[in-house]
Order: structure tokens, then C-alpha cells, then sequence
């Protein structure tokens, strides 16, 4: 039996492409799109209109302000989230105005998320109501031995009222007799 240097370094040239190609897909992430749902239930009141601002804390991206006028209407962001071997969760920073006051939600997503969401009905919604910001949607329950989405609702954040238009603020003067 006989030694072929050349078909050893073909045969080596060939493995050493497939093993660099294999392990260099195998680190890569994919992306995954989900749905930021947001959603206007303030019903009962003359002027029903909430204005809400969010922005993707780290990837910067901003979503720009939106205006719901009136239930149930909203606004849905696609957003574009990172998956595969990392699992990075991406925090979308909202801030809420409405004639109740102002609210700050900070809504975590995650590669996981997006594939809770395939279908329409499976997406969380946040809803604008009277009492706050309310997340409606489904939730990992990992308290069981095989963790199980279960569906949840709870409050995330309340109402912060406006402030008095007559009040002063501390350590400032008023003029009298308006602006001089």
C-alpha cells in the first residue's frame, strides 16, 4: 500500500472546507419578526385619545409618537428580534399620555416571543385603559415540570395624574399681575 500525498491533501482540503462552512453557520443568529401590539380601551370618557411614544432600548431604533383617537383602535410595530444561539431580550421603552395622566411601560421581548406569535390571537396586547397599561396575553408558566404557556392579565403600570395647572412648584416665585 502505497501513500498518494495528493489525494491526502485533497481529501484534507475537503474536510477542513465542510468542518470551517458547518461551524461557521452553526454560530451564526437568525432573526426572528414578532408584533408590539398596542391597543386604546378608554371607553366612557369625551375625549378618549392616547398619545404614546416607544423606542427599542438596545438597538436604539425609535418607533415615533402615535396617536390612537379612539377605542379600539392602535397601533401594531414589527419588530425584528435576534434569535438562534443568543438569546438577547430586547426592551421596548413606551411612554403614555392621555387626560388621565402619563404612564412608563417597559415591554421585554425575546426570540421566544415571536414564536408564541405566529398566529394573530397568540400576540400580547398591551391595552390603554382607565386604570393603566394592561398586558393581555400569554406567559411561560415554569413552575411546572414542563413549562406551559398559560394566559395572563395583570396591570403594569398605573396612571401618574398631571399636575395641578393652579399649583406652584416649590422654590419658585410667581409675579404678580402676570408676565412683566
Amino acid at each position: 500500500m502505497t501513500f498518494n500525498i495528493d489525494k491526502f491533501i485533497k481529501t484534507l482540503a475537503w474536510f477542513l472546507v465542510v468542518h470551517f462552512t458547518t461551524f461557521s453557520y452553526a454560530g451564526r443568529s437568525h432573526f426572528v419578526t414578532t408584533e408590539l401590539n398596542i391597543r386604546n380601551e378608554m371607553k366612557g370618557f369625551k375625549r378618549p385619545e392616547i398619545v404614546y411614544f416607544c423606542q427599542a432600548i438596545n438597538s436604539g431604533l425609535e418607533y415615533g409618537w402615535r396617536r390612537a383617537k379612539k377605542p379600539p383602535l392602535g397601533h401594531t410595530f414589527h419588530v425584528l428580534l435576534e434569535g438562534g444561539l443568543k438569546l438577547e431580550e430586547e426592551i421596548h421603552r413606551c411612554h403614555f399620555r392621555s387626560v388621565l395622566g402619563t404612564a412608563d411601560v417597559d415591554i421585554r421581548m425575546t426570540a421566544i416571543d415571536a414564536e408564541m406569535c405566529n398566529y394573530k390571537k397568540a400576540c400580547a396586547v398591551h391595552e390603554v385603559t382607565p386604570e393603566g397599561i394592561i398586558f393581555d396575553g400569554k406567559e411561560w408558566d415554569f413552575e411546572e415540570r414542563y413549562p406551559r404557556l398559560i394566559p395572563r392579565r395583570y396591570l403594569e403600570a398605573k396612571w401618574k395624574p398631571w399636575p395641578r395647572r393652579g399649583t406652584v412648584a416649590q422654590g419658585s416665585q410667581r409675579r404678580p399681575g402676570g408676565s412683566q
